[in-house]
């Protein structure tokens, strides 16, 4: 038993430490010329939060004759389109694109994003999310980040929430997915992405044939769609700056985020053998773990073997995280490290769980 546990938790040292030099192989070249940008913007009865994005799109630093912004109301019951439609009075560089019904060949967003983006005229495609909030700079950063040989760029994303501590906690656990997204393009792998602050050029989107492929499935209009890209993508880069950054909605219930893990948890089946045997892996490593715990409780194993075993696991993941978090001048976050070492795990497997084998909903 005591090899096993060894073995399990060297891996894993490996592994995250694999994701740790990632991020220090982060390229920090920056692009001296400017970019034609299109903004994509599926919205889905988001009256509420529209008009705050709007007019931080509408309002970047970046000139406004070179990027559009497109907003795709997908089917909306409220005033989604309304609220475009007075914004249209006073930028040109504003189109809508509406909806009537879904195509069950594309479902999601994934038929708004590929009306908008038939619709869009440049090069570079941005997406974000109708609830979410970019800086005023989010755009000039986008195009700072898209040197001559980049194909596809994700930035991090913070979630407020009234309670400080679960703020806390829920950012924590968030910055340790982008750590390892941020040290997978290190390495030039795309595991996953957020759709909420992402970009990637239209020629590598067409070549690819856009999301055939992968429209049937209720999500993935952003890790699968890396996924699919990856292919051909020459380089991705992650976006650290501060003035990248994207604020997104906390707003939703208990119930609706739930639904949100499960839903990202339940698109393990449509991934890659690699990415596949990864998470499986890393799942089998938190159940042998558990063991270890238990089994030193129960004397099994020595004290001694189990914080060798401690060590291999925490080492690395604090390394991974302070790293990251340095980066992105968000260093307050690891005071809550020890309270989330205890949480994740669990958290993690019951998810893994639900998304394989249980059922969420979308939004209506």
């Amino acid at each position: 038993m005591d090899e096993i546990f060894f073995i399990f938790s060297s891996v894993y040292f490996l592994l995250i430490f694999f994701f740790f030099i990632g991020l220090l192989k982060s390229n920090k070249k920056r692009n001296p010329n400017q970019n034609k940008i299109s903004v994509i913007v599926a919205a889905r009865n988001e009256e509420q939060n529209l008009s705050t994005l709007l007019e931080i799109l509408l309002n970047q630093t970046y000139p406004s004759e070179l990027y559009e912004v497109v907003i795709a109301d997908d089917r909306s019951k409220d005033g989604t389109s309304r609220i475009v439609q007075q914004f249209q009075k006073n930028h040109s560089n504003l189109k809508l694109v509406k909806i009537k019904q879904e195509n069950p060949d594309l479902v999601g967003k994934k038929g708004a994003l590929t009306a908008a983006i038939k619709v869009s005229q440049n090069e570079i495609l941005a997406f974000t999310d109708a609830d979410c909030i970019p800086t005023k700079y989010w755009l000039e950063e986008i195009n700072s980040h898209f040197t001559e040989k980049t194909d596809f760029l994700a930035g991090y994303s913070f979630i407020k929430l009234n309670n400080k501590f679960f703020e806390l906690m829920k950012n924590l656990e968030r910055a340790a997915l982008f750590a390892v997204i941020g040290g997978g393009f290190g390495w030039n792998w795309g595991l996953t992405c957020g759709a909420s602050n992402i970009a990637y050029r239209r020629k590598t989107y067409d070549a690819v044939n856009g999301f055939d492929g992968i429209g049937h499935i209720r999500s993935g209009d952003d890790d699968l769609m890396l996924q699919k890209l990856s292919k051909i993508i020459r380089k991705m880069r992650f976006m650290f700056s501060r003035k990248s950054f994207i604020i997104t909605s906390g707003t939703k219930s208990a119930g609706e985020q739930i639904h949100q893990e499960t839903r990202r948890a339940s698109k393990w089946k449509y991934y890659p053998v690699s990415i596949k045997l990864l998470t499986l892996f890393v799942f089998l490593y938190y159940l042998i773990f558990i063991t270890a715990c238990v089994t030193v409780l129960r004397q099994a194993i020595s004290w001694n073997s189990f914080l060798v075993i401690l060590i291999l696991k925490l080492l690395p993941e604090f390394l991974l995280l302070l790293t990251f978090l340095i980066k992105i001048k968000k260093l307050k976050l690891m005071s809550v490290f020890p309270i989330a070492e205890l949480i994740y795990i669990p958290y993690f497997i019951f998810f893994g769980l639900k998304g394989t084998f249980g059922k969420y909903t979308w939004k209506e």
